[in-house]
C-alpha cells in the first residue's frame, strides 16, 4: 500500500482539495475538513510524478518490499506525531485494557 503525499499532477500544479473538478457535489457538511486539508497541503511541497513512478518500481522489484510506503515529503514528521499520540493513549489506558479481558481460563 502506497500513501502518496501531494503531487503535481494537474498542469504541474498541487491537487486542490477545494477545488471540485471532476467529482460529485459536495457535501457542506465536510467544508471544516477540505479548508483543514487545504492548509496542510498549501504548506507541502509537490512532489514529482515520475518520482513517484520510478520509486514505486523499486518496491515492485524489491526482494522484501514494505507492507505500506509513504510517498511525499511531510508524512514521515506527522505519522510519527499520530503514532506516538496513539501510543500514549493506549498506555494510559493499559489498565483497562487487561480489564476488558476478563478473568484467565474463562471460554
Amino acid at each position: 500500500m502506497v500513501e502518496p503525499g501531494t503531487f503535481a499532477t494537474r498542469s504541474g500544479k498541487s491537487p486542490n482539495p477545494l477545488d471540485n473538478g471532476y467529482q460529485v457535489e459536495l457535501d457542506p457538511n465536510h467544508d471544516g475538513l477540505r479548508q483543514a486539508l487545504a492548509g496542510v497541503v498549501g504548506e507541502l511541497p509537490s512532489g514529482d510524478p515520475v518520482a513517484a513512478a520510478q520509486a514505486l518500481l523499486k518496491l515492485v522489484d524489491a526482494d522484501n518490499p514494505p507492507l505500506r510506503g509513504l510517498f511525499g515529503q511531510g508524512f514521515h514528521p506527522m505519522i510519527q506525531q499520530a503514532y506516538a499520540d496513539r501510543l500514549k493513549t493506549w498506555d494510559d489506558w493499559q489498565d483497562l485494557s487487561v480489564e476488558a479481558h476478563g478473568a484467565p481460563g474463562i471460554a
